[in-house]
C-alpha cells in the first residue's frame, strides 16, 4: 500500500523532499496504529497531540501528510470514508527568516578557500539552495550562465558576476579530472550537509540566509519587481517569494512618506 502511495505522489510530480517528509510521518503513524484502514478522527487527533510542543510548521507538515495519505486511501478505494477530512490545519504565524549581512559575507570571503568562495557567492549572489550548490557541475554552465534544476523540477537560468565566473574558471582548471565543482572524499559531488557546514563556518549564519539575502537584494534593486524575483529564485508561486523578500527600515520610511498627509 505504501509503495502504491509513493507511485501516486511520483505521478503527481511532488518533489523528492515532499515525498520523503510525508513518508517519514506516515510510517511513524503506522508504527503506532498498525492498521491505518480502521483509524478514526479521534485516533488522528490523539496522534497529533504528541506534536503540540513542536513548531507550527512541523505540526502543519504532519497534518498535511495525514490528510494527503487518507485522501489517497479514499480515492483509491482502500477506505469508504476519509477520517482526516475534518482535521483542522494549524495556524502558522509568520516569523521572518534570518538574512545574511553583507559585512559578514565579505568577512567570510576574506578567509575562505577557493571552493568556499564559490559556495558563498552562489548563495549570496545567485540565490542557489545548498543542494543546488552541492550538485553543481560544469555541464550546467554555459559561459556566464548557470542552468539550474530546482525544487519541483523547475528550470531557471542564473547569470553570474564576473568575480564568480573567474572563481569557477579556476576550479575547472584545478579539477580537470571531474565535472563536479565541489568534490567530496569519495571523489563524487560533495554532500549538501558538508557544503552547509563550510558556508556556516565562514559566514556564521544558516546558509539559507544567503538565499534570503539574494532574493531581498534583487527585489529592492529592481524597483520591487516581485515577478522577476520569483523567477530568479525559482519559485512556482509568488506567495513563496514574498517570504524571501525582507522589509527593512528604509522600506518602512518610504511607506511612511507615502502615507504622510499633505500640508
Amino acid at each position: 500500500m505504501i509503495e502504491q502511495y509513493i507511485q501516486s505522489m511520483t505521478r503527481r510530480r511532488l518533489s523528492p523532499n515532499t515525498i520523503r517528509l510525508r513518508l517519514f510521518y506516515i510510517r511513524k503513524f503506522i508504527q503506532i496504529y498498525n492498521d491505518p484502514l480502521t483509524v478514526t478522527l479521534d485516533d488522528l487527533e490523539n496522534y497529533l497531540d504528541d506534536y503540540r510542543s513542536l513548531s507550527e510548521n512541523t505540526q502543519q507538515t504532519v497534518i498535511a501528510s495525514l490528510r494527503s495519505f487518507y485522501r489517497w486511501l479514499a480515492r483509491s478505494g482502500h477506505i469508504a470514508t476519509n477520517p482526516a477530512i475534518d482535521l483542522l490545519p494549524v495556524k502558522v504565524h509568520f516569523h521572518p527568516a534570518p538574512i545574511a549581512n553583507d559585512d559578514d559575507i565579505l568577512h567570510g570571503l576574506e578567509n575562505a578557500t577557493l571552493e568556499e568562495k564559490a559556495m558563498i557567492l552562489l548563495g549570496a549572489e545567485c540565490g542557489l539552495r545548498v543542494t543546488e550548490i552541492a550538485t553543481l557541475d560544469r555541464t550546467m554552465r554555459e559561459g556566464c550562465w548557470l542552468h539550474i534544476i530546482g525544487k519541483g523540477s523547475i528550470w531557471r537560468d542564473v547569470h553570474m558576476s564576473p568575480e564568480l565566473e573567474a572563481i569557477l574558471d579556476q576550479l575547472e582548471a584545478r579539477q580537470r579530472w571531474t565535472k563536479c565543482y565541489f568534490v567530496g572524499r569519495s571523489g563524487t559531488a560533495m554532500h549538501s550537509s558538508t557544503v552547509w557546514r563550510h558556508i556556516r563556518d565562514r559566514v556564521g549564519v544558516n546558509p539559507h540566509a544567503l538565499r534570503h539575502r539574494a532574493g531581498t537584494t534583487v527585489y529592492q534593486n529592481t524597483g520591487h519587481n516581485l515577478r522577476l524575483t520569483q523567477v530568479f529564485l525559482g519559485h512556482s508561486k509568488s506567495a513563496t517569494t514574498e517570504i524571501y523578500v525582507h522589509v527593512g527600515h528604509d522600506d518602512l520610511m518610504v511607506a511612511s512618506d507615502a502615507a504622510r498627509l499633505a500640508a
